[in-house]
């Protein structure tokens, strides 16, 4: 079927174009609702554009070459994140996260208990890039050890919650912080850059108000369940401080900018060599690690838990979600569904505070409805054009995504996900909600920036922290 010529196709109006947009999003709720995965129902919105796009008159092969460039546009993202699985299975192959894990549990003190309740998960949370592994292991920990210091479970299940996904929102390992930096093209470290705006502010308030609230502690830890973690670890595993050079080594690279692609290579294969020397696994143990993910038995399931993930399989269904979008957002690109909504927007919006406001009240109502994956994977397609042309760096679009989509997923009481927190953890969503500190602040603090223009930055600035940079407004 040949092209059709411009004058052949339906001209896309302001409600054509809502129409478009809100018919593909309703069916990928309603499936993800109905129990569909995401990719699926994405995938399925994809099919529904195709027809639409055959209704307002393109042929199909406009239609197949727009969703082949969708796809090319997030093409090294989703190598990188494959990349990212595998580095994770070498880093628990090689006892680099391990040891991590192990140090972390050596800091837990009953006079700063609500504090420390925080920072383990966070701290497990970005070592293995995982909130729910977190929550699952040193959050039962943590939150079975509250009720004998007299903290009432749902503090302690607030900060415990609020640190993992602190780690969700942080770590390079984290589907959420790779999708968001995908979907909006820019590098995950530019993006995790980006996100000290938000996420240092609220870090730091809900540090406060746990310590305050945590004062009332009394009581004596009960150390067996935080043996339990570390036995388990140090009988598995050589800890020892050697252990961390392969995160140094990236770290150092990251930092001198190095590209993604061979930093996290170097990454692979410093943890396959430290796998070997320093572990004892044998080089085709680790080729098998590195594409199906690290496995062993503990013999302790908490354990068993925490490190046994990655792999380049892993990150195949995060993969797959990525390029349906990218397939969706070619078709809504080719059909200028999004160019004439937001288009829409901006001609009543005028300033970048205007921009962000409307992303995130598209996060938020895609998170409340759909999840987390489409409210950052659909809004950052749909306002990447509108903030170039505003100069706003895409890397303030990413984190905006992250302090709305990321975050308030922790605190929608009706998601399955937040209410199986509650039953982990020993305590109800009517009584933890109020003390996730860290994910009810976040979108506040972004909605707060974003008006001051604290951490705007403009389209070509380089990406750095600096605390209190304000953009200037325009005269």
């Amino acid at each position: 079927m040949s092209k059709k010529k411009a004058s052949e196709l339906k001209e896309m109006t302001m409600g054509r174009a809502l129409f478009g947009f809100l018919a593909p999003i309703v069916l990928l709720i309603a499936l993800i609702y109905a129990g569909a995965e995401v990719a699926i129902a994405i995938l399925a919105s994809v099919f529904l554009m195709i027809i639409y796009g055959a209704y307002m008159g393109y042929s199909w092969d406009s239609m197949d070459k727009a969703m082949a460039s969708g796809i090319t546009t997030i093409s090294t993202s989703t190598v990188i994140m494959m990349l990212v699985g595998c580095m994770v299975a070498s880093w628990m192959a090689s006892g680099c996260i391990p040891t991590m894990l192990y140090y972390g549990l050596q800091i837990i003190n009953p006079k700063l208990f609500l504090p420390i309740c925080f920072i383990l998960p966070a701290f497990m949370a970005v070592c293995a890039g995982t909130s729910w592994g977190a929550i699952s292991t040193i959050g039962v920990v943590l939150c079975g050890m509250a009720g004998g210091l007299g903290i009432p479970v749902a503090m302690a299940a607030g900060a415990v919650i609020s640190g993992a996904f602190f780690g969700d929102k942080m770590s390079p390992l984290s589907d959420t912080t790779l999708l968001a930096a995908a979907a909006s093209e820019v590098s995950v470290f530019e993006h995790i850059t980006s996100m000290f705006y938000t996420t240092v502010p609220c870090t730091l308030i809900s540090l406060v108000l746990y310590g305050f609230l945590g004062l009332s502690a009394s009581g004596n830890i009960d150390t067996a369940a935080v043996s339990e973690l570390t036995n388990g670890l140090s009988s598995n595993f050589n800890i020892t401080v050697l252990n961390l050079l392969p995160v140094i080594l990236v770290l150092v690279l990251s930092v001198k900018k190095v590209p993604a692609f061979i930093t996290f290579g170097i990454g692979i294969g410093s943890g396959i060599l430290w796998s070997m020397l320093i572990q004892g696994f044998s080089f085709v143990d680790n080729l098998g690690f590195i594409m199906n993910g690290f496995s062993v038995d503990t013999g302790v399931e908490a354990v068993n838990t925490l490190v046994n993930r990655g792999g380049f399989v892993s990150m195949l269904s995060l993969v797959g979600i990525l390029l349906v979008c990218g397939m969706l957002s070619g078709l809504f690109t080719e059909m200028k569904v999004l160019t004439v909504l937001v288009k829409g927007i901006t001609k009543k919006v005028h300033t970048p505070a205007g921009i962000l406001v409307g992303v995130m009240i598209s996060s938020l109502i895609l998170c409340l409805t759909g999840g987390q994956y489409p409210s950052i994977a659909i809004t950052a397609v749909a306002f990447k054009d509108a903030c170039d042309e505003m100069d706003i760096h895409r890397a303030v679009l990413s984190r905006t995504l992250e302090d709305v989509g990321t975050m308030v997923a922790a605190i929608i009481p009706w998601s399955a996900w937040v209410i199986g927190y509650g039953v982990l953890l020993g305590t109800t969503v009517q009584e933890f909600i109020p003390f996730v500190f860290l994910c009810i602040l976040s979108p506040i603090v972004a909605l707060i920036n974003a008006f001051l223009g604290i951490g705007l930055l403009h389209k070509d600035d380089e990406v750095k922290y600096h605390p209190l940079w304000i953009r200037k407004r325009a005269r």
